[in-house]
């Protein structure tokens, strides 16, 4: 399979090193824009070519970063019958999103987007005998406050969405959300509870000026209840312990590391392994899309619901 990069010069370094540890994918070029708007110029041969001309060299494009280029590159591969692995940065509106999706069902291709967030956890899913089974989930990430400057907590805020994503494959029914400002014009905290309709809940806490770095999670299932450290890789938790013998202690207790893989060749060779297995439909659920939806929603409750202290 012929697969073509178009994004800035480390985003296809990156992706480069990726592609090379995975089977029968070759690179078909590398492009990123240079100048002209309606341009983009071969990372090795410097030659500059048209979306069209692109598009003929491959038979899937990956794209990574954001304006009017790579979106308008998207949206004329997916009419083109091409697959496309996209990232969030590169829509500018959940509108966008949706007439991607559309467009990739129309032409029966493959189009997922891939997580934007630094923390993969397919080590966690392993450990987790049916992700049907979650029916609470409290989400806390606090990022210590450093000098005058703290990280955008809209960004955060996507990532951390991305995982609770990878966890719940439902319909959202309700966000309620309310954001503070402490320092600044702009939501530094933030508490949202989302509802699905396979009857999941999500509490969820963002505090970008803290006094300490906290990324965790606690998962309520059916018989156990496992608390997952995203920063040291730590799980523990107790399960139901369905053993007969009077004396035994109705639960036992694990902890252990995670083992971490990386999430980007994870997401890469999910994406090749999907078209490789014949003609698919993801769902939103499944195609990436999902947490870029709840991220607007939430900051849209947000925005009403703002408090300035700032």
């Amino acid at each position: 399979m012929k697969v073509g990069i178009a994004g800035s010069f480390s985003a296809i370094n990156r992706h480069v090193c990726v592609l090379e540890k995975i089977k029968n994918v070759a690179i078909s070029g590398c492009w990123t824009v240079n100048g002209q708007p309606d341009m983009a110029t071969e990372h090795e041969t410097g030659s500059q070519l048209k979306p069209e001309k692109i598009i003929e060299k491959s038979d899937a494009l990956i794209i990574t970063d954001p304006g009017n280029f790579y979106y308008d590159l998207a949206t004329k591969a997916l009419r083109n019958a091409k697959h496309v692995f996209i990232y969030t940065p590169v829509l500018r509106t959940v509108n966008d999103a949706f007439q991607l999706i559309k467009l990739g069902s129309e032409a029966n291709v493959i189009l997922k987007c891939g997580m934007t967030g630094k923390y993969g956890i397919n080590g966690l899913i392993k450990n987790i005998s049916d992700l049907k089974q979650i029916n609470m989930i409290e989400f806390q990430h606090s990022i210590r406050i450093s000098g005058g400057s703290w990280p955008d907590l809209s960004d955060i805020l996507l990532g951390d969405m991305e995982i609770i994503s990878r966890l719940i494959h439902a319909r959202n029914t309700s966000v309620k959300a309310k954001g503070i400002c402490m320092l600044s014009q702009k939501p530094e905290v933030i508490n949202a509870r989302l509802e699905f309709d396979n009857g999941t809940s999500v509490n969820y806490y963002c505090n970008t000026v803290s006094t300490r770095n906290d990324h965790f999670l606690t998962l309520v299932l059916k018989e156990s209840i496992l608390n997952y450290n995203l920063l040291n890789n730590e799980l523990s938790g107790w399960h139901k312990n369905h053993s007969d013998v009077k004396d035994e202690t109705p639960i036992f207790i694990e902890n252990r590391r995670i083992e971490i893989s990386d999430y980007l060749f994870d997401d890469l060779s999910a994406f090749f392994a999907i078209i490789q297995s014949g003609p698919a439909f993801l769902s939103i659920y499944d195609n990436g899309f999902e947490s870029f939806v709840l991220t607007d929603r939430i900051l849209e409750k947000v925005s009403k619901t703002l408090v300035q202290f700032a």
